[in-house]
């Protein structure tokens, strides 16, 4: 099932849909403390967004500002699955985008039941389902439901910045750039939440521009250990998915191996010689842990994920073994990764064995994901570089 809704430009140059039912209730304020959900989901009250939804209370990038004004049409993809209040949340940020070519497709990953196409519906966006459990699938499908040039990506429980898409796609005014990622900071965090969110763990890459390629020679690591971005926040060329065998479907949420299918992605396109751009104005709020205690557990799970991914690295990519290695080695003597917006202070929010032991099971989900998803075909195996 698809819907279809047509989208109109506000009088102060954000987005609405005709004929869509507004998502708050008459009385409510976007700016107040919560936001009250629309019909269907009756008396339910989620955290408001960020302070940013009048646009003089951000530095946003209005369209008439894009170099060139340069905006190729784009579609943006909310993967979804059994979180219907906070896609309804994400819908209503991404209606308030100051951009004027795109669309909406919120691709819904098996929920268990049809209060997402409700959301959807109610919203006006268009909606399709993926039957098959697993964000890169989802991700794939939505990028053959788009026909635009720019596909860009959320989470379903996150919030965009005004000029998140804007900021995106202007980055690919290089016809090199096949994927752009932006910043990730903490939903609705205090003070003391966003200190947790800079320690070790976190998703925030900093403030300062990254434009990766083949020429730069840390690129291997800044690729595939989290240097570049986060797939909470992050546009492709459509184009991209000509020249690449799309997100690897044996990996990412969903599946045994889960977590850094973004990351794989980023490595093959750039192996291919074509560069991916961390650009910092392009922000995207999302729920980060509340507790240090909450940010050990994401951190061990997700040291767990990033050992089956080198092990898949490792095994399926023979070239790169070396660079896995010291890799490995740099992180057994506890370098700092620089590429990180940490605190100077209370870097090591684990015990060292806690984190030795945390992967240990890495290789099992690895060949776990094999049993269940098996082995690619040697043609759909990515090309090197020197066979592009």
């Amino acid at each position: 099932m698809i819907l279809v809704a047509k989208w109109d430009r506000g009088s102060r140059g954000q987005g609405f849909l005709t004929g869509s039912r507004r998502g708050l209730e008459a009385g409510d304020q976007p700016n107040g403390p919560a936001m009250r959900l629309g019909a269907g989901m009756p008396g339910v009250l989620v955290p408001a967004a960020p302070e940013f939804f009048p646009l003089r209370d951000m530095q946003t990038l209005s369209v008439s500002d894009v170099p060139d004004k340069f905006t190729p049409r784009c579609t943006v993809v909310i993967c979804t699955r059994n979180r219907p209040v906070e896609l309804d949340r994400c819908l209503e940020a991404v209606q308030r985008l100051d951009y004027p070519r795109f669309d909406v497709l919120v691709v819904d990953n098996a929920s268990r039941d049809a209060r997402p196409r409700e959301v959807a519906a109610r919203r006006g966006v268009r909606y399709v389902v993926e039957s098959v459990v697993g964000l890169s699938r989802a991700r794939n499908s939505g990028a053959r439901h788009s026909d635009a040039e720019i596909v860009a990506f959320l989470d379903d429980d996150s919030v965009p910045a005004p000029d998140w898409l804007a900021r995106l796609v202007v980055e690919f005014k290089d016809p090199q750039v096949m994927a752009v990622t932006g910043r990730i900071l903490p939903l609705n965090a205090t003070p003391g939440q966003e200190r947790v969110q800079s320690l070790p763990g976190g998703l925030d890459l900093g403030e300062e521009r990254r434009a990766v390629d083949a020429q730069n020679p840390d690129w291997f690591r800044l690729a595939n250990f989290g240097g570049i971005g986060n797939g909470g926040n992050m546009a492709y060329r459509h184009q991209a998915f000509d020249v690449w065998p799309g997100f690897d479907e044996r990996i990412g949420h969903g599946t045994p191996l889960r977590g850094c299918e973004e990351h794989y992605a980023f490595f093959l396109l750039i192996e291919r010689g074509y560069r991916v751009i961390y650009a910092p104005q392009a922000v995207v709020y999302h729920p980060f842990a509340e507790t240090l205690e909450d940010l050990r557990s994401r951190h061990l799970r997700n040291l767990g994920a990033s050992c089956g991914y080198m092990t898949l690295l490792f095994l399926e990519h023979r070239p790169y073994r070396g660079a896995i290695l010291r890799y490995v080695a740099q992180w057994l003597r506890g370098d700092l990764r620089t590429w990180r917006w940490q605190l100077s202070e209370n870097r090591r929010i684990t015990p060292r064995w806690r984190e030795m032991l945390a992967c240990v099971p890495g290789p099992i989900f690895y060949f776990r994901a094999l049993l269940r998803h098996g082995l690619r075909r040697d043609s759909d195996r990515p090309k090197s570089s020197s066979a592009a």
